[in-house]
């Protein structure tokens, strides 16, 4: 027990370690996706709904993590507290499934290796990939738990639990779920004696998985926001998904940024392979459980490529992803490594070889990344003990913070500003709210999805708020800027485009991004 307590507080230790790059203090303005998060969570505090009073295409539990980081502190700084939660909750349910299979001190060299290899492709963090991995090493978690033989189906009503969940925050997010379901479903069918508790299995995953879709579903069928949601999750993310096709760039890239783990990865796969087969050759020697375990390392890795591939982008943070897979490849890698030293050193004992083996991967792997982010780490603790409070962002250490002291100096509160493109986190940190639901305007950009009622309600919308306009697509590939000639492509847009230039005047540009600055003309 005592044991276990030191490697949970070493992992809280090191999760923060990860994260202080990307605290605050170091990022005084977040990324465009989390502008998103941050301003709709400030306007959920407001009283508002997603998908009905804020236009999103990710799933709703994103905007309710934020709106809790920002009630906790009032600031940025709570989705970082958040976050950090997070993460160390997804590094100890995946120390603690890794330990029923494995060794304990395999498991916590596992759970270092995945953790310090994470601001690879963190991607200024927060990020919903991110956020998803508690609920993917848990529902690991929970499944050998359920292998174990526990009585009750409690386990598998969580990994079903999990899985919405995991949806709730990206569809894309579920491919460790949907391998559980399939190792259950393939085990079914090819073990008569098994049919029945499997049956009850599967149906206790279905049916935690239909109480939080259950839940969430009447949430916002109670707030006349279901319609919205789907429209905007599942309706925009089909036609959106269909501009790009998957490339083997975007397999590429993820193998420069983790190029280690996943050579780690590649070695347990021959690990894993190699243990089968001799799982096989002697007749079966081995418990369910971890054989079940080895079936669902192996399903996973196709399904998890071909979700974190399928949009054909190559953003970091999809990435993300990928490190349960890889976490559990390079712990059958440890696990082959294990069983062939005893095979070689008969005499020694199983816990000094294993303490060797987890302490060698640690020393050679993990201690450089974790000392190179302690410089972070010491500034921010010693700038919070100094002052005595959490720091708020100085703008003006980056060149970014001129669209703040921009909007700042030419809006008064209560003004409306819309930004044309995806820069919402302006809207955020000025508290400047958008005079419209679409908070950024990449659907007008995808055509199949965008209407002529969603064109009338933004025209509506601007027309009786007049907003400063920010046109912030000048270096955005995703969508035109508002006198770009691609709208010729884009009939439904154009009126309101055209609108837009004929009723508003193009006074200044801006900012290292050359943000273009349009107010209405005064009649």
């Amino acid at each position: 027990m005592k044991r276990d307590f030191l490697f949970v507080l070493f992992l809280l230790l090191v999760t923060i370690a990860v994260l202080s790059p990307v605290a605050p203090l170091y990022q005084p303005i977040p990324d465009r996706d989390q502008g998103v998060y941050l301003y709709t969570g400030q306007q959920i505090l407001d009283g508002d709904i997603p998908y009905r009073d804020v236009w999103d295409h990710k799933g709703p539990l994103i905007h309710y993590i934020n709106a809790l980081g920002l009630w906790i502190t009032g600031s940025v700084w709570g989705v970082w507290f958040v976050e950090i939660i997070f993460l160390f909750l997804a590094a100890v349910s995946g120390f603690l499934a890794m330990r029923k299979v494995f060794d304990p001190a395999i498991a916590f060299s596992n759970a270092i290796l995945w953790l310090v290899t994470l601001p690879q492709v963190i991607d200024h963090g927060s990020s919903v990939e991110e956020f998803s991995l508690p609920f993917q090493f848990a529902a690991i978690y929970f499944y050998v738990r359920s292998e174990e033989g526990i009585k009750g189906y409690w386990n598998e009503f969580m990994v079903g639990a999990m899985a919405a969940l995991a949806f709730s925050l990206r569809p894309n997010n579920i491919g460790v779920h949907i391998a559980i379901g399939l190792v259950l479903l393939v085990i079914t069918l090819f073990s008569p004696n098994e049919r029945n508790h499997n049956f009850k299995r599967i149906t206790a995953m279905a049916f935690g998985s239909a109480v939080i879709f259950g839940v969430i579903g009447v949430y916002f069928a109670a707030h006349q926001s279901l319609e919205y949601l789907f429209d905007s999750v599942f309706l925009f993310n089909y036609y959106y998904s269909r501009l790009e096709s998957i490339s083997w760039q975007a397999l590429t890239k993820g193998y420069d940024r983790l190029s280690l783990l996943v050579s780690l990865g590649a070695a347990g796969l021959v690990g894993l392979i190699t243990y089968l087969y001799e799982y096989w050759k002697r007749d079966n020697k081995e418990p369910d459980y971890k054989i079940h375990f080895a079936y669902l390392t192996l399903a996973v890795i196709p399904i998890q490529l071909y979700f974190s591939l399928m949009s054909g982008r190559k953003y970091l943070h999809y990435y993300i992803a990928w490190l349960p897979v890889l976490a559990l490849l390079a712990g059958f890698l440890i696990f082959w490594l294990q069983r062939s030293a005893e095979k070689f050193f008969p005499g020694i004992r199983r816990n000094i070889l294993n303490i060797l083996l987890a302490g060698g991967l640690i020393l050679v792997l993990c201690v450089r990344p974790v000392i190179d982010r302690m410089p972070h780490l010491t500034t921010l603790i010693r700038m919070i003990w100094s002052e005595r409070s959490l720091p708020p962002p100085d703008y003006s250490t980056v060149e970014q913070g001129i669209y703040v002291e921009y909007i700042l100096n030419h809006t008064q509160p209560g003004d409306y500003v819309l930004i044309w493109g995806n820069e919402s986190i302006y809207n955020f940190l000025t508290e400047r709210k958008s005079p419209s639901r679409f908070v950024y305007t990449y659907p007008f950009g995808v055509p199949g999805y965008v209407s002529q009622e969603m064109v009338d309600e933004l025209l509506h919308d601007i027309i009786q708020k007049k907003p400063m306009i920010i046109d912030a697509a000048a270096k955005d590939k995703t969508i035109g800027r508002i006198d770009s000639s691609v709208w010729n492509n884009v009939p439904v847009t154009q009126g309101l485009t055209r609108f837009i230039e004929e009723n508003y005047m193009h006074i200044d540009t801006i900012g290292p991004e050359r943000f273009r600055i349009w107010i209405y003309k005064i009649d």
